[in-house]
């Protein structure tokens, strides 16, 4: 995996939109890191929306023949995330949301199970996917208890932010 501009861009993206205060990020040589504490004269480090300075080396240029893959590491190394989005959708149940832009993973590695299956029940806050920027895994949880009723994305797809990815019937 390389950190390339859209790599870096999806990571500053990701990050405005975080409560995360800073987040460092290296692959190989290249490093990326942003935070929002103060700088050294006291005034807030603004939020980047480009890559700049904070890149340790100029960006490769992106190989489009590979393809991304899942990370060898367990869920348990899974960075913190916000809370997935969730909104009710009349007659459909409630939609879990992507949290980031990034790749939605089914399972918490390759050959694993998946999470849940159309049909599953779940508990509340529990784990239903995971999505991957850059090998930091965000676990997305079932907002509520019930069925799911839809998986709205194909395991490995690129996701965006707000992106729906599972329906989940709540129960009453």
């Amino acid at each position: 995996m390389e950190l390339n501009a859209q790599a870096m861009k999806a990571l500053l993206d990701a990050f405005d939109r975080s409560d995360w205060q800073e987040m460092t990020v290296t692959v190989g040589g290249d490093s990326l890191r942003v935070s929002r504490q103060a700088t050294g004269d006291g005034a807030a480090a603004p939020a980047p929306t480009a890559p700049g300075p904070e890149a340790a080396a100029p960006a490769p240029t992106p190989d489009p023949g590979a393809a991304p893959s899942p990370a060898a590491d367990p869920p348990a190394s899974a960075a913190s995330a916000p809370a997935p989005a969730a909104h009710a959708a009349p007659g459909a149940g409630t939609v879990v949301s992507s949290p980031s832009v990034g790749l939605f993973w089914r399972a918490p590695s390759p050959g694993a199970p998946a999470f849940v299956e159309v049909g599953a029940h779940v508990a509340a806050g529990e784990t239903v996917a995971i999505v991957e920027v850059m090998k930091l895994m965000s676990h997305v949880s079932a907002p509520v208890a019930g069925v799911v009723t839809a998986i709205m994305v194909e395991n490995g797809a690129t996701v965006e932010y707000g992106e729906p990815l599972i329906t989940i019937d709540p129960e009453g």
